[in-house]
């Protein structure tokens, strides 16, 4: 095991611990842990689906936890869920091939490097072709499909935040930052140039200066361009100036501190030369901030020619389709006027709904008259059905009548209702 490795294995150890939780994992003599640290056999069929699917989401799960998209072998089957004493699942190899399989699991081998040529990119993919898929060997890094296009997202929500054109251009470095590692960024940048959601572009041959380009509406990325080329330079360039100007700013702190501090011990003479030391960085900070927000303004620039542009062909675009369907800018301008009446209209209505106070109708005698106002349009709707009004009943008491009066009395009022034939 690495040093690396090594230092990393308490962090491994607690992502699977907040996984999987307290219980089964902290008992290697128990039936649960026991049962899922064994080998698959036979066939595929034969094979229990619920510990299967327990240890793809586990791994999945782990890998999200520790930020990773991408990982080597090794470090899952025999680093991740290690247990004491070296105890290992005797499954995993097994469950890789099978994410492997169903696509959730792609080696970084199999994947064309987009920094490589036409040709070689071509020759690559003939020669894949050709060759059977070989298993999965523990010096391979597994890159998990699912987790890389999580972080494109979040890269391109990220960006969208900060940017109002619809393509990004970024350094290199920039890009790495997103990821964990050169390593695991190489990978994801395979993978996503591979399906055209991202494309590598590369400026100068001698001392090259390397970019990806995002797209923040559309799924895929468009070509590269020359002024993606410009705008990576700039982009750059910008950021070099303002690292550097984090460097000034940190060494203008420092001098006045120490100024400060030998003025204080009585020491003029170092605390004076500390103060000049400390001016001409402000000097040069001043300079480097000048053609840092020049540089910025370059960059806007170029991004507002983007978009007149943008805007522009979708003005040609719009002419076109008015000329294909003869239709003219009167008649355009008399629909929008139309739409315009109709929406202040509506909003007259709204208005005037808004102001009309809503009445009450719990009064029992809005209720009877509603009724009787129904009743008499049937009537007249219906004129050869004759309803007579029964005679007031009494009101039974059931201390007083019994249950036969009772059912003499509904019979007698039952018999007064005639009905006339229709």
């Amino acid at each position: 095991m690495s040093s690396g490795e090594g230092d990393g294995l308490e962090r491994w150890e607690a992502a699977v611990r907040a996984e999987v939780g307290a219980g089964w994992w902290d008992d290697p003599d128990g039936a649960d842990l026991r049962a899922r640290f064994k080998a698959f056999t036979g066939q595929r069929c034969d094979w229990p689906e619920p510990k299967l699917l327990f240890w793809k989401d586990l791994i999945l799960r782990v890998a999200r936890r520790l930020r990773l998209c991408s990982a080597p072998a090794h470090l899952v089957t025999s680093i991740w869920f290690a247990r004491p004493g070296g105890v290992t699942p005797l499954c995993l190899p097994q469950v890789l091939e099978e994410m492997r399989a169903d696509g959730e699991i792609l080696l970084k081998s199999e994947l064309i490097d987009p920094a490589a040529g036409s040709l070689y990119q071509i020759l690559w993919r003939v020669s894949q072709m050709a060759i059977s898929k070989r298993p999965i060997a523990q010096e391979d890094i597994l890159m998990f499909r699912s987790l890389v296009e999580e972080r494109f997202e979040d890269i391109v929500r990220q960006l969208s935040g900060s940017h109002w054109t619809l393509t990004c251009v970024v350094t290199i470095s920039k890009f790495n930052s997103f990821f964990v590692g050169r390593e695991e960024a190489h990978a994801a940048l395979c993978y996503l140039s591979q399906l055209g959601k991202t494309r590598y572009l590369v400026v100068r041959k001698e001392d090259p200066l390397e970019g990806v380009k995002f797209p923040l509406v559309s799924a895929q990325a468009p070509a590269v361009s020359k002024l993606d080329c410009d705008t990576l330079h700039l982009v750059w360039a910008e950021e070099r100036l303002q690292q550097q100007l984090d460097v000034l700013d940190r060494r203008w702190e420092i001098s006045r501190r120490r100024a400060l501090m030998y003025f204080k011990a009585g020491n003029k003479k170092a605390a004076s030369r500390y103060v000049r030391q400390s001016k001409l960085v402000s000097e040069s900070r001043n300079k480097c901030t000048t053609l840092l927000e020049r540089v910025e303004e370059v960059i806007s620039l170029v991004s507002a020619a983007e978009s007149t542009k943008q805007v522009h062909e979708a003005i040609q675009i719009g002419i076109k389709a008015m000329k294909e369907h003869d239709v003219s800018i009167e008649d355009i301008n008399t629909h929008l006027k139309e739409v315009d009446d109709l929406v202040a209209a509506q909003r007259e209505i709204d208005a005037a709904l808004e102001l009309v106070p809503l009445q009450s109708l719990a009064g029992e005698e809005d209720i009877e008259e509603q009724f009787r106002n129904l009743e008499a349009e049937l009537l007249d709707k219906i004129p050869d059905v004759h309803v007579e009004e029964p005679e007031p009943e009494p009101v039974l008491h059931a201390t007083e009548d019994s249950p036969d009066e009772t059912a003499e009395s509904l019979s007698d009022n039952l018999s007064k209702i005639k009905l006339g034939a229709i």
